[in-house]
């Protein structure tokens, strides 16, 4: 335990500062100079951008142009790259572990952590000519948020990198000059930027421009006090709850970052100017001394402490710690957490201490196990529960092993205890020192592993190309296929495709292999990064892999792969989709090329048929055309006829199927279609003489219409010229006048002469109109076995 405390500073009255050495062996040691380099370190442990700081001279042994270089915390290098594009102004991290590239005309570049291009966004589209001055990049774990400050003293901000939408924030009243400093600041609702001028300062949101009144005077300490000296450092926590303010007198203000409450004024004098600031998670500010090798942190509350680095260093504010990086070590500074130090602390009496203790005991077969045991036997469940949550906040595996088999032995003693809590922070602990050691670099803690989420750790691992890790971590931990193997294969797959020095066949077979087990990969993703890469045919390859038609079937028509697209949406039995690739075809290939080849599929030809009848006749007619299908075309120009709207386009519709039919020789529609001309020609010459519609009827309905106006002579006329069978005349003549309730010219038609159709039917309807009376005339004349029954009929009407 005494090892365990020796760096432990004390602080305050029960607590204490820590420092926790990272790697005391970086890999950049003899690479980089820090005192003449910009550091910029991404949050949770993430990779270090290393640029020379163009303020200071020093002597270049390269090209002139900036250089990035990407580094992990360990110090191992990721990538390097010459900047050759515009003027850099400021460089940053997205929340992806993206290098956000912001120059001077407007334009921030994203690359990857290799420095390949991803893409760009303007901040000052609407303003072309206007420079930048100046930029902030910041993110809150689950948003990126961009700020620049044009030469004009305006100030836009994108509240999210993704959506790529700009505000411009209120102006700043009597701003003349450039600001001493400004910041973004991420408040619960909105996103404020803090500006501080010669004399005053001011919060921006998106609807104001507040000045802000800060008191730096022990007198004044709760009561507004204008700002009588200038600012000149400001820093921010990383959960962006508290902030720092430093003034030309060295006095240093600790309060919320809405500025609305103080913490702390820190008045003490200092012997030398302060390099840096940094939170140190949310319980003070770090400063760096350079002159006199020094960190002090002061208390957000109270106190102060200091810790000694000879050698030039970057702080980096964290949630928990602030990180301390340096061309040897990469260190981290924090308070002790509660459970470290309720158990290691000197002359602690906590249970947790006492299991602890116990466990060691154990360890060495000595009775006094037991007796510890005892001491913490009411609060054994406690003491089990501290042991684990202070392994989490361990980073040596011999610690963190002390205090899980101290815990495993305090569980023996425990009924109906729920171990879930133990098994998964063994695992956690296990992946959590994996992604720490050196060759991977990823100095995270628990607390920001929980901040973040298991699943980032491991799209961190994936972007660092870490996929045999991100794999293993993913499986240790039981995550899902979809949210572990699957993804982070798919993501290895894609940086495959991108070799183009391996054979295609060869790939998609591969990668076919160590994906197959795995449900939910998206090789239609894949194929689109193959395809992006210039490798056609490896898309095509891959796509046969995906499950889901829906998405073949785009990428193959993209990829200009009509045939295949077309053969896989009709074995999917998906019309919609058999429809998408039968319009694509038709609108990217000659009318008879495209018509050859729906012909080989009979399905697709059906569809493509059924869609032309309701949507494009046109279309259909070339085809039967080109086919010579004559039965098909004849067909076609029947239903256009009954679709036309005047009887010149239905005689030429039907003239053409006659000819069609001639050609097949099929005599029955050829003679249907000669008498549908003949009486087309009849109707017009209705039309003529009686001034009234005759347009697409029937011959039934055309004789019901001429007995019904009462044309007796020429329906007649149109029964002869059309052989209509003498049974169809006359129950047409007994319908019409039925209808019309004429009961003496339906006695009149009676008597003409015997009826064709018997007299059951006029009984029939003079029953359906309600005429008893006419009904008891025609009864005597119906046969004589449906007597009895029409009889009773008649007799039971009203």
């Amino acid at each position: 335990m005494s090892l365990l405390t020796s760096e432990w500073v004390p602080y305050g009255t029960k607590n204490y500062f820590r420092k926790l050495e990272m790697y005391t062996d970086m890999y950049w040691c003899n690479e980089i100079d820090i005192s003449t380099s910009v550091v910029i370190a991404a949050p949770c442990g993430g990779p270090v951008i290393v640029i020379r700081d163009r303020t200071k001279l020093v002597s270049v042994k390269t090209v002139g142009k900036p250089i990035i270089s990407v580094y992990t915390s360990s110090g191992k290098i990721i990538s390097s790259f010459v900047w050759s594009s515009g003027h850099l102004i400021n460089l940053g991290w997205s929340n992806n572990e993206e290098i956000l590239c912001c120059q001077d005309d407007g334009l921030v570049l994203i690359y990857d952590l290799f420095g390949n291009y991803q893409h760009t966004f303007s901040m000052i589209k609407d303003r072309q000519g206007v420079k930048l001055l100046d930029a902030r990049i910041t993110n809150n774990f689950t948003r990126t948020i961009v700020a620049v400050l044009t030469e004009t003293c305006n100030i836009y901000v994108m509240n999210d990198i993704t959506k790529v939408k700009v505000h411009i924030l209120p102006d700043i009243p009597d701003m003349n000059s450039l600001p001493n400093l400004w910041e973004i600041v991420l408040l619960e609702r909105q996103t404020n930027v803090l500006i501080s001028t010669n004399h005053s300062l001011y919060s921006v949101s998106h609807a104001e421009c507040k000045q802000q009144f800060i008191g730096f005077n022990d007198k004044d300490y709760n009561n507004d006090t204008t700002l009588t000296n200038s600012i000149k450092k400001i820093s921010i926590s990383a959960d962006h709850k508290y902030i720092a303010l430093l003034n030309n007198d060295n006095i240093i203000w600790i309060g919320s970052s809405d500025l609305r409450k103080v913490y702390r004024i820190y008045r003490k004098s200092f012997s030398s100017s302060i390099d840096q600031m940094a939170w140190c998670g949310t319980e003070g500010v770090a400063l760096y001394f350079r002159s006199e090798d020094t960190v002090m942190i002061i208390g957000k509350i109270e106190d102060q402490v200091s810790f000694i680095y000879t050698d030039p260093i970057c702080l980096v504010s964290e949630i928990d710690c602030v990180r301390v990086i340096g061309a040897f070590s990469n260190d981290m500074l924090q308070l002790v957490p509660y459970y470290v130090q309720e158990i290691f602390r000197i002359n602690s009496t906590s249970p947790s201490s006492y299991l602890v203790e116990a466990s060691k005991q154990f360890e060495r077969r000595n009775h006094r196990a037991n007796e510890y045991i005892h001491l913490v036997n009411q609060m054994l469940e406690t003491a089990v529960d501290h042991c684990i949550k202070a392994a989490g906040h361990e980073i040596d595996t011999s610690t963190q092993k002390l205090l899980m088999k101290a815990a495993q032995f305090g569980k023996t003693f425990l009924q109906n205890w729920n171990p879930e809590q133990y098994i998964n922070l063994c695992r956690l602990l296990r992946v959590l020192n994996a992604v720490r050691d050196p060759k991977i670099g990823i100095s995270i803690t628990y607390p920001q592993l929980q901040k973040i989420s298991v699943q980032t750790l491991l799209d961190k691992l994936v972007g660092q190309r870490h996929y045999y890790l991100a794999l293993q971590a993913s499986s240790y931990i039981r995550m899902s296929s979809n949210l572990g193997s699957s993804r982070i294969l798919t993501h290895w797959a894609k940086f495959k495709v991108k070799q183009t020095q391996v054979d295609r066949e060869q790939l998609a077979i591969t990668i076919a292999d160590k994906l197959g087990k795995y449900s939910g990969v998206s090789y239609h993703s894949i194929a689109e990064i193959a395809a992006n890469s210039g490798r056609i045919q490896l898309a095509i390859k891959l796509l046969d892999y995906e499950t889901q038609v829906n998405l073949q079937i785009p990428l193959l028509l993209k990829y200009q792969q009509d045939n295949i697209a077309l053969k896989k949406a009709v074995e999917s039995g998906n019309t919609d989709l058999v429809y998408m690739v039968l319009l694509h075809m038709q609108t990217s290939m000659p009318l008879g090329k495209f018509q050859m080849e729906i012909k080989k599929s009979s399905v697709a030809q059906a569809l493509y048929i059924k869609y032309c009848h309701q949507q494009s006749g046109y279309s259909l007619l070339d085809m039967y055309t080109q086919e010579d299908n004559h039965e098909k075309l004849a067909l076609y120009h029947i239903i256009e006829s009954i679709k036309s709207k005047n009887t010149k386009e239905m005689s030429v519709s039907i003239n053409e199927a006659i000819n069609c039919y001639k050609r097949t020789r099929d005599e029955f529609s050829l003679t249907t279609c000669e008498s549908q001309i003949k009486l087309i020609r009849y109707q017009s010459s209705l039309e003529e003489k009686l001034k009234n519609d005759f347009r697409n009827l029937t011959l039934n309905d055309t004789l019901l219409k001429l007995i019904e106006i009462n044309e007796l002579k020429l329906a007649d006329k149109l029964r002869s010229e059309f052989k209509v069978p003498e049974r169809r005349y006359w129950w047409a003549r007994l319908t019409i006048l039925a209808k019309q309730e004429d009961w003496n010219e339906l006695e009149k038609l009676s008597k003409v002469k015997k009826s064709p159709i018997g007299y059951e039917p006029f009984v029939d309807v003079c029953i359906e109109h309600g005429n008893k009376y006419e009904a008891l005339k025609y009864l005597p004349k119906v046969r004589d076995d449906l007597k009895q029954n029409y009889s009773t009929k008649v007799t039971s009407m009203p």
